[in-house]
C-alpha cells in the first residue's frame, strides 16, 4: 500500500545532500509533489491542528515556511512544511483526506514541494530534536497506522456503550474472580475491534 499516491517522491527519508547548504545531511521527512492543478495538500490522519501559519527561528519549525501540524491519537504530530497557504485553524480537528493547505515553497526551499514529517512528540518546539531519533519514517508510519485503522471492526463510541450497559454492571455483580476475568476479557475484545488498547492484561 503506498500511502503517497498521487504524488511524486523526489526526496525519502534519510541521508542525502541538503539541496540548498549542499552539505550531508539527515532528512527528517519526506519531499512529495503533487501534480493537482490545484495544488491542494490533504491530511495523511485524522488529527487537531496544533500550528497553522509561518513558522518563526527557534519555534521547532523553523526554516519549514508556513506549516500546518497536526496531532494524531498516538501523540505523534505530522508536519506539512513549506505550503503557499493554509485552510484549517489552530484547535480545528481533521478527518483524514481534509483539506488542509496549498503545495508550495515558503522557507528554506528550492522548488515548489510538500516536506512531510512525522516526530514522536508534539511538545515541546514542536517535538523538535537535534538527532533523528525523534522523527519516524513516514511511508511505514502511515502503511501501519492505515492497517489498525481497518482492522477497526467497530465504532469506539458504540463499543464503549456496550461496555458501560452491560459488561460494567455484570462486572459489579459478578460473584467469583474468573467471571470478573471473563467479562474484562470480553471489554478488552470490544476496545480492540474498535481501535482501542486493552485495559484488562
Amino acid at each position: 500500500m503506498n500511502p503517497f499516491a498521487g504524488y511524486a517522491l523526489t526526496s525519502p527519508f534519510g541521508y542525502r545532500i541538503h539541496p540548498v547548504d549542499q552539505v550531508k545531511k539527515f532528512h527528517r521527512g519526506v519531499d512529495l509533489v503533487t501534480s493537482a492543478p490545484d495544488r491542494m495538500i490533504y491530511a495523511f490522519v485524522a488529527g487537531e491542528v496544533v500550528h497553522a501559519k509561518e513558522s518563526i527561528r527557534g519555534s521547532g519549525l523553523g526554516g519549514y515556511g508556513i506549516v500546518v501540524a497536526i496531532k494524531d491519537d498516538r501523540g505523534y504530530l505530522h508536519c506539512y512544511a513549506h505550503l503557499s497557504a493554509v485552510l484549517v485553524k489552530v484547535g480545528e480537528k481533521l478527518k483524514r483526506g481534509q483539506k488542509l493547505g496549498l503545495q508550495g515553497s515558503s522557507g528554506l526551499s528550492t522548488a515548489e514541494h510538500l516536506h512531510y514529517e512525522i516526530r514522536k512528540w508534539y511538545t515541546p518546539s514542536f517535538g523538535y530534536t537535534e538527532s533523528e531519533n525523534g522523527v519516524v519514517e513516514p511511508t511505514k508510519y502511515l502503511q501501519d497506522y492505515y492497517a489498525k485503522e481497518e482492522l477497526s471492526l467497530m465504532e469506539k463510541a458504540d463499543a464503549n456503550t456496550i461496555i458501560e450497559l452491560y459488561l460494567k454492571p455484570a462486572w459489579g455483580a459478578a460473584k467469583t474472580a474468573i467471571e470478573k476475568k471473563e467479562i474484562g476479557r470480553l471489554a478488552d475484545v470490544l476496545r480492540v475491534a474498535s481501535g482501542q488498547s486493552k485495559q484488562n492484561v
